[in-house]
């Protein structure tokens, strides 16, 4: 049985372990995205990986975490990010407001993310082929956050 705080709690180390687990696999899945990172160094994934991971997840606390538990939930997940990097405040911002840019532009949420993602790892404008690695992407984190909130009013995972 998990409460919403302690899924904050378990947030952090869980996307550090996603981070390395999906590395292989999605590389090995997706050719433009293993010629990208042949260019990328590892600790560059490390970063804009974990601070998507934390922004989706985020963006999907609100429908799952009750109200009153929101505030805590959130500085709790606020002290994760400062714990471990210095920038990750400024990236999470900064993945937060190209989100709501584009969702304003109509476009589409999975692929905001994985855009967001690309254009960070490239750290610069991605190319058309690039580019269609954003919507796969994106799919990929909203699938692995979608359940992280969910939790019973008796604190049973949903």
């Amino acid at each position: 049985m998990t409460t919403s705080l302690e899924q904050a709690h378990l947030l952090m180390p869980a996307i550090q372990k996603l981070a390395d687990a999906a590395y292989g696999p999605l590389l090995q899945q997706y050719p433009p995205l293993a010629d990208l990172m042949a260019e990328v160094p590892t600790g560059r994934w490390q970063f804009f990986f974990i601070t998507t991971g934390i922004g989706v997840s985020l963006l999907l606390a609100p429908v799952h975490v009750a109200l009153e538990d929101q505030d805590q939930v959130c500085h709790t997940v606020d002290a994760a990010l400062a714990a471990w990097h210095p920038q990750a405040h400024a990236a999470l911002e900064d993945f937060l407001k190209f989100i709501q840019d584009r969702m304003q532009q109509e476009v589409e949420l999975p692929a905001a993310i994985g855009s967001w993602l690309v254009w960070n790892l490239k750290q610069a404008q991605p190319s058309e082929e690039e580019l269609t690695l954003a919507w796969p992407l994106g799919l990929f984190f909203l699938h692995s956050f979608k359940d992280w909130w969910d939790t019973e009013a008796n604190g049973a995972p949903a």
